[in-house]
């Protein structure tokens, strides 16, 4: 699969009119989007996100049934000593002139009026060999992805902390990228989700804080692989492409170290599957800076309960949101612009789903898709 469409892009979008409006990245959007194709929008983002799935002829949405009634949530301490998280703002904020509300993006919102296919036809399987790769941490990857990725698939580096992050290194020709994998964390309550500032790891950043817990299981990946030294050597060798993505907490560290490495242009995507919230709205607005539109995609499978466990404020969550859902889970909804849209956020009452994105935990998909 090529996605060097999404690499190429030299188009720049300026929004006038718009209060703090500002300039998209390079890549942020594919090279098939032009200013033709829309126009900004200030309507309610939850209202005028449209599913933006073409549906294949074989399949139907279907509504899932492993759904089960979600338990309180949140006995966990995050350290929040500013709002009580049920007051949390409702209307649409600006994130250069409201500093305590919802960290959103009016600019980006003109794009949920356009099917994915439309603004790029790649986006999904970009989005799915990700969720491979999450998915496979778990599991025997380097023997079940060669037969995915069937035109090469070398792990490059493995990794298994003390403090529990595990995940691996791989270069694969197919996505044109060296990606850097990590697996989840399974026992989120176990971890510390008091606030820890993260200026020291993150350059322009101020005030900047993610959950004390992410952060060490960061850096003591940072600290085994010395600093990810084989696989920016690899970068440099190859002059491929460079992400990051992780499954769960995994997404939280993939988005930290997205953050440490896209700061010096390492790291071109960051993607990440049913991540909690875990980076306060300092640490979000930089994150959105650095990984724009389909640059951060961060995918949600239909109400997946990790999404919803940890409580909004003081923590966000970054990204783009895509919700994935139906049998094969092969349609796709934009929520461009709020990160907080609960249209893609979903409400986190399945639990069972969690454990399926494209594939199953353990597994690394298939060379086939199905649809």
């Amino acid at each position: 699969m090529n996605f060097s469409r999404l690499e190429a892009l030299i188009l720049i979008i300026s929004l006038f009119g718009l209060r703090g409006a500002h300039s998209l990245r390079p890549r942020a959007l594919p090279t098939t989007q032009t200013e033709s194709t829309g126009t900004p929008s200030d309507s309610n983002p939850t209202l005028d996100t449209v599913p933006n799935s073409r549906p294949a002829s074989n399949t139907r949405p279907v509504s899932n049934s492993n759904t089960v009634p979600k338990s309180t949530p949140n006995t966990l301490s995050t350290g929040n000593t500013d709002t009580n998280p049920n007051s949390a703002p409702t209307t649409v904020s600006d994130p250069t002139t409201n500093p305590t509300g919802d960290p959103e993006h009016p600019g980006w919102r003109y794009l949920n009026g356009f099917p994915w296919w439309q603004q790029d036809p790649t986006q999904q399987d970009h989005a799915r060999f990700h969720c491979y790769l999450s998915m496979a941490s778990y599991g025997d990857y380097a023997t079940l992805c060669p037969n995915t990725f069937t035109k090469g698939f070398t792990v490059l580096e493995e990794f298994n902390t003390p403090t529990g992050q595990g995940g691996f290194t791989a270069l694969i020709p197919e996505m044109e990228k060296v990606v850097i994998v990590f697996r989840g964390f399974e026992n989120y309550q176990a971890l510390n989700w008091r606030q820890a500032s993260i200026e020291d790891l993150i350059g322009n950043c101020r005030g900047c804080k993610a959950a004390a817990g992410v952060k060490k299981l960061y850096l003591s990946a940072k600290a085994a692989t010395n600093n990810w030294e084989i696989a920016t050597k690899k970068v440099a060798e190859t002059g491929l492409k460079f992400s990051v993505t992780g499954h769960g907490i995994g997404g939280s560290v993939a988005a930290l170290a997205a953050m440490d490495l896209g700061q010096t242009g390492l790291v071109h995507y960051s993607h990440n599957q049913g991540m909690p919230r875990s980076l306060n709205r300092e640490a979000v607005l930089r994150y959105d800076d650095l990984f724009q539109v389909l640059a951060g995609q961060s995918l949600v499978a239909e109400n997946d309960f990790m999404v919803q466990t940890i409580p909004k404020i003081p923590y966000y969550h970054v990204g783009s949101k895509v919700k994935i859902s139906g049998d094969m889970q092969q349609w796709l909804t934009n929520c461009y612009g709020n990160n907080e849209n609960v249209t893609c956020t979903g409400l986190g009452n399945n639990y069972a789903i969690h454990d399926h994105y494209f594939t199953p935990k353990g597994q690394c998909g298939s060379a086939n898709k199905g649809w």
